[in-house]
């Protein structure tokens, strides 16, 4: 059965964009070794934190650090200071009275459970195992051992030897990676599984099996000598990937900068070279008998489970279990931080553009009430969010020596609060750039923050709230067992989504500039300003000194600063008078007999040629999806436009629309769920876009002026252009732009394949960028969307009438053959330098051509796990040689689509050679004799599992594969019931299609190695 899939070809479009996504990223620092960051906080409703890899760490660069003798806080007292109040936390709704539906307990032994009973996503179910204790309780001869502990488990316990465990799990479709199952941080180590369920009344004998897998790794760990050192490879080729790096070395000097001096210095998860070197089993069992023991455990379980039954297996595998080792009292450490200024500055050849934050860390304040610690962490956040958003917008415009400005953390223990404000500038508007933080932080205690400020930012929390709340009935097992963890770890509170909406509402109506300034000011007056700035190596010299910088924080009280600006004025739409419906020409439902509730698409075609489908479920409640597409992209380009159309997706969601310029944009947009972004990618320009159902006019709106009226501001281009242009120059200094330059340039000599060049770059400008957006998004005629969530559809159907009925269209529809060029002959090795330090890594790109078939769709997947399974058994596990080998298929557009099998693999550089060789090897030895009956098996399980749950995302691109792809079908029962199509492949189909995916003797291999 023909039906286009979406995964899409490395080839076509993922390198292009990922094009697009390191010109828009700047290095920054993780708020690594799983340190609660602020965006953790339960005061912030967001989906979109992101706190980094738990077991990141970092090496440092030499830098410079300095501590004011002055405690005196910068300011205090020396001027005016607006008035103010202190919250008052009573009548809040209580926080106290735990969520009736999760049933806790405490056994005997002192081993805590959280169950639930979930149906979000399904016939799944979500565990966790914590274990209170995490790098800082190492003693001198187990640095790193709580983390090489970590390993260790999954290398084999009494009743699962070596890799057996692994297996078996996969074997019930449990995916396995190299962070996805355990993370360590400096507190704890938590272990991960999600498993496959059979809902309330089976057996569920995938969740009993792995709580006996809990059971083992809590009391049964072997740590074998030879296991031990196996793993010892695999671990320093960890630390050299994490550390080695420009992230890396400013993340440990970042981390020093905090935690020195504290019972957390010298303690990182991931440890040192020599430490790994050094480890024996004695002190991981040391390690491991003091501290994983039933008090210090907690086992969480969310799902499609029974909770009486899954409760009943928690008491009969663990009440029994006692503590061994010395049972050392558990300590509470603390990170007291200086009161004074401190100040420490660093440069790293690697860094692509600088950067500069200042932090005000205290210990958290244990003697609060959970009402009381809420209301003071909303009220922080909403101080912080009016000072970044001030701050930011005048970078938008152009009037900050600043690029951007966001509200960070830097909490890398429980007992740290660490808000920052964290900025973007090159080395000669550092010092520029701190003082301009630092005054801001001084211009709130003077004059405080206007009601339209504050209200801005209140109304962008309450948005989130009220998105979160009213999609409490999909919410995720996932994201219940999180938040077990944080109880069971740190606390937190866990309530009813009623609860939790109550009290957010009642302090977001209590917060006034008043109050919500005392919190802050009261932060302000109890920290000691933390300065970190990181700089290019050749921007050194335009860096101001450490004393320098302290000598601008302690003197903030003695300048002379103006009052804030006034906030900008928003109005209630951003299209007035909205546009008259355009009737529709047809209307067609997608499926002719109904045989799912979740799929029955309905398309109207409008006289401008414009197509919309539409689809309500309830997957994600109160919640809507949008994609777009429209054959041509850069395939129908002048080849010099190619560069400006790599610039749209980051220059378009850095400007505004219309008359609305970006600043006044993200001011309207703040008390609403919408996003949108587009892309041109090599045979098509997309649009993809989500918003709260009831913001979806908003939303209409937003897509409409973006093709009728998009806005290139002068500022996002020269953002973009001076994050870019050093990548261009030198693509060494990054290793991953490194590796997409290199590898295309020996893959293709076409120019919509390859980077552009520096020159290509500097001449880049508004109008270059304007005339791509016009002529791919201006033009609606061969467009069309899909729209998937929960929505009412005569809603919808005005939308489109009124925003994509009345787009403008010339009737041109561009004619694309969809065809890549081929691979070069014979085998291609290609190497490029990138980066300091010791870490090297290997990319193999097979081309070859796949057919529309949908069961090569679900081929390619069974094709990943299968060389995942392989290179990680082998390579990393055998070998000992690599942390984190990765495999993945991708096929693209049209009757005879491209296919990309791509795989990376870091190293040693001493053993590039070896495991290049190796991964080769093993990749011939599964195209001739196949997959063995175990790797064939969990793979076969991984994809079924995989295959089993739809989203409205997805729902989207296939409703667009059917309407744009030549090989399209209006049959859909295939992509709905997609995971039936895995039983239908043998062992010797999929070492067939192997042989002719990865064919040993054509392929592309790059070397990456260091500078």
């Amino acid at each position: 059965m023909a039906a286009r899939r979406s995964r899409r070809s490395l080839g076509a479009g993922a390198f292009l964009v990922l094009a697009a996504l390191v010109a828009g990223c700047v290095s920054e620092v993780d708020s690594d070794d799983g340190s609660p960051a602020e965006s953790a906080d339960p005061s912030d409703l967001s989906d979109d934190s992101d706190d980094g890899d738990p077991d990141a760490d970092s090496d440092a660069a030499s830098g410079t650090e300095t501590a004011s003798d002055d405690d005196e806080q910068p300011g205090a007292g020396s001027t005016p200071g607006f008035a103010t109040e202190p919250p008052d936390p009573d009548g809040l709704p209580s926080l106290s009275t735990p969520d009736p539906d999760t049933r806790a307990g405490t056994l005997d032994n002192g081993l805590r459970y959280l169950v639930r009973s979930n149906d979000n996503p399904g016939s799944k179910a979500e565990l966790r195992l914590t274990i209170d204790a995490g790098s800082v309780l190492e003693d001198d001869q187990q640095i790193g051992g709580a983390h090489y502990l970590e390993h260790m488990l999954f290398n084999g316990t009494e009743r699962f030897p070596e890799n057996e465990l692994t297996q078996i799990l996969r074997s019930f479709g449990a995916a396995f990676g190299a962070d996805v199952n355990a993370y360590t941080s400096y507190d704890e180590t938590v272990y991960e599984l999600n498993v496959p369920a059979d809902g309330p009344g089976g057996a569920n004998d995938t969740v009993r099996l792995a709580l006996e897998v809990f059971e083992q790794w809590l009391t049964a760990a072997t740590l074998a000598p030879a296991d031990v050192e196996a793993e010892r490879g695999v671990i320093l080729d960890e630390l050299r990937v994490r550390d080695e790096t420009s992230q890396g070395r400013l993340g440990k000097a970042v981390t020093e900068l905090f935690l020195d001096g504290s019972p957390y210095e010298g303690r990182r998860p991931i440890g040192t070279e020599a430490a790994i070197v050094a480890t024996t089993p004695d002190p991981l069992r040391r390690f491991y008998d003091d501290w994983y023991r039933p008090e210090l455990a907690g086992v969480v379980v969310v799902g499609d489970i029974d909770v009486d039954r899954t409760v009943e297996w928690i008491d009969e595998l663990f009440a029994d279990e006692a503590a061994r080792g010395s049972s050392p009292e558990r300590p509470a450490p603390i990170v007291d931080p200086p009161t004074s200024t401190q100040v420490r500055i660093e440069s790293d050849p690697d860094l692509v553009e600088g950067y500069a934050f200042v932090t005000l860390p205290t210990s958290i304040d244990e003697s609060l009430s959970p009402e009381a610690a809420f209301q003071e962490a909303i009220h922080r956040s909403l101080a912080f969010d009016v000072i970044a958003t001030r701050l930011d917008d005048s970078a938008t415009r152009g009037e900050a020596p600043f690029d951007s400005a966001r509200v960070d953390s830097s909490a890398f223990a429980r007992s740290m609060v660490a808000p920052e404000i964290f900025v973007t500038a090159d080395g000669d508007q550092v010092e520029a750039s701190v003082q301009a933080i630092v005054d801001e932080y001084e211009r709130v205690r003077r004059f405080g923050i206007s009601p339209t400020e504050l209200e801005r930012a209140v109304e962008s929390r309450r948005s989130r709230a009220i998105q979160s709340f009213e999609s409490r009935g999909s919410r995720q097992d996932s994201s219940y067992a999180e938040e077990y963890v944080r109880h069971l770890l740190e606390g937190e509170w866990y309530v009813t989504a009623e609860q939790e909406f109550a009290a957010v509402s009642e302090i977001l109506d209590r917060a006034t500039p008043a109050n919500v300034v005392h919190v802050f000011v009261d932060q302000l007056d109890a920290a000691g300003a933390h300065v970190f700035v990181a700089v290019r190596d050749d921007e050194v010299d335009l860096a101001p000194t450490a004393d320098r910088l302290s000598e601008i924080v302690d003197g903030v009280g003695d300048r002379d600063l103006d009052p804030p600006a006034a906030p900008v004025e928003v109005g209630d739409d951003l299209i007035d008078p909205v546009p008259d419906p355009v009737e529709e020409t047809g209307v067609e439902a997608m499926i002719d007999d109904s045989f799912t509730s979740i799929l029955e698409p309905t398309v109207m075609t409008f006289p401008n040629g414009v197509r919309f489908a539409y689809n309500t479920t309830t997957i994600v409640e109160s919640t809507v999806f949008l994609d777009g597409r429209s054959p041509g992209g850069l395939a129908v380009l002048d080849e010099d436009d190619v560069a400006a159309a790599l610039a749209v997706p980051r220059v378009i969601s850095e400007s505004g629309v219309g008359d609305v310029d970006r600043v006044a944009l993200e001011a309207f947009l703040d008390d609403k769920e919408v996003s949108l972004g587009v892309s041109v990618d090599l045979f098509e320009e997309t649009l993809s876009s989500s918003a709260a159902t009831s913001d979806i006019e908003t939303l209409f709106q937003l897509v409409h002026l973006t093709m009728t009226a998009p806005r290139i501001d002068d500022v996002a281009v020269d953002r973009y252009v001076d994050d870019l242009l050093p990548l261009a120059r030198d693509p060494s200094i990054d290793a991953g732009y490194a590796e997409y330059v290199a590898l295309r340039d020996a893959r293709y000599d076409d120019p919509r394949f390859l980077a552009p060049a520096a020159d290509e770059i500097e001449a880049l400008g508004p109008a270059a960028v304007s005339a791509v957006v016009a002529d791919r998004f201006g033009d609606a005629g061969d467009w069309s969307f899909s729209l998937s969530g929960d929505v009412d559809p005569e809603v919808v159907r005005d939308l489109a009438r009124r925003y994509l009925g009345t787009l403008p269209a010339t009737g041109r529809v561009d004619d694309v053959d969809y065809v890549e060029p081929p691979p070069p002959d014979g085998v291609v090795v290609a190497e490029t330098t990138a980066g300091e330090g010791q870490t090297a890594r290997i990319s193999l790109l097979f081309s070859t051509t796949a057919s529309s078939d949908r069961r090569d769709d679900v081929a390619a997947r069974i094709v990943d796990e299968v060389v995942s399974d392989r290179l990680t058994t082998v390579v990393r596990e055998r070998l000992g040689e690599t942390y984190s080998p990765f495999a993945v298929v991708t096929l693209g557009i049209g009757d005879d689509p491209a296919l990309d099998g791509y795989i990376t693999i870091s190293a040693n550089p001493d053993d590039v050679s070896a495991v290049s060789a190796a991964t080769v090897e093993e990749l011939a030895d599964l195209g001739t004799v196949g997959p063995s009956q175990s790797e064939f098996d969990s793979a076969v399980a991984v994809v079924s599992e995989e295959l089993g749950f739809v989203s409205d995302v997805q729902i989207n691109q296939e409703v667009l594969d059917v309407l744009l792809d030549p090989s399209g079908t209006t049959e859909f029962r295939d992509f709905v019931f997609e995971s039936e199509l895995v039983s239908g492949f043998s062992r010797t189909e999929i070492r067939s299609i192997i042989a002719e995916w990865f064919p040993t003797d054509r392929y592309v291999e790059l070397r990456i190695v260091p500078r």
